[in-house]
């Protein structure tokens, strides 16, 4: 009778799902944990103080980096605690911003963009900071004149032909240069290189571009004219293909990601009954 040895990749998802329901148990555990270590103040938070809310916060999140050093082998079981303790702080400061914005919105946005852990989430909360706090709206939106395009589009097309010093020149025109500086991450090579390349320029020397260069600058050109008009290929060509960052200050829930009729400790959890 043959006996059949498991395959490397069922060992492999066997050990997967072991490790994930281990991680699962430790993250679980810890919630407990940490809401046990901090549970007499959470039960005392009324949303009439919003106050209580986010010094608890910052009391928990000051508490953090001297618990994420943790004892040598147990790391899976700190590493969740840790994680718990920042979520309950961002929860914290996310309530305290949501329960009185003018007061709190902008130190919480930014206090929870410390506790982030990765770019985007970090860039969000600043984002976010700027718009409660009232200077989102002051903020320039990526818009140039048209006297701008018009010059950039120039130097485009000198630097195409290989005239450096006059694709030079038309940036110095109607500030055509800050344009290239805003855009200079859709520009291959970025805008410091093209400059460069334009000083070495010889007078009438040919010059041969990639035709995957000379494609992107016209694309950039037409992004450019169509303004907001422009679909979202044309956009990419623009600013990258980074995620555009989305934020609604009227919808609450999103921009602070909580319920907000959640706000009292209850059994270990969130509720919206006192």
């Amino acid at each position: 009778m043959r006996r059949h040895t498991p395959s490397l990749g069922f060992v492999l998802i066997a050990l997967s799902v072991m490790l994930t329901l281990t991680a699962s148990r430790a993250i679980a555990q810890s919630t407990v944990a940490i809401s046990e270590q901090w549970n007499a103040r959470l039960l005392a938070l009324d949303p009439a103080r919003p106050a209580d809310y986010f010094n608890l916060a910052e009391e928990i999140s000051d508490a953090f980096p001297a618990q994420a050093t943790g004892v040598a082998g147990s790391t899976a079981t700190n590493a969740a605690q840790n994680e718990a303790q920042r979520e309950l702080a961002r929860q914290l400061f996310a309530l305290a911003g949501a329960l009185n914005t003018p007061i709190f919105g902008r130190s919480a946005m930014l206090a929870i963009s410390e506790l982030a852990i990765s770019t985007q989430s970090r860039e969000r909360a600043l984002a976010a900071a700027e718009i409660v706090g009232g200077r989102g709206e002051k903020k320039s939106v990526f818009r140039p004149e048209s006297a701008q395009i018009e010059a950039l589009a120039r130097a485009f097309s000198f630097y195409r032909k290989g005239m450096g010093t006059k694709a030079l020149s038309a940036l110095r025109q109607s500030d055509a240069d800050a344009l290239l500086d805003a855009i200079s991450d859709a520009i291959p090579g970025g805008a410091a290189a093209m400059r460069v390349e334009c000083k070495s320029m010889r007078a009438n020397t040919r010059v041969y571009l990639d035709p995957q260069h000379e494609r992107t600058l016209m694309l950039i050109e037409l992004a450019l004219r169509r303004g907001e008009l422009r679909g979202l290929g044309l956009d990419i060509v623009v600013h990258g293909d980074r995620p555009l960052i989305e934020i609604d200050r009227d919808d609450v829930a999103s921009l602070w990601q909580i319920d907000p009729k959640r706000v009292w400790w209850r059994d270990g959890a969130w509720s919206a009954k006192q």
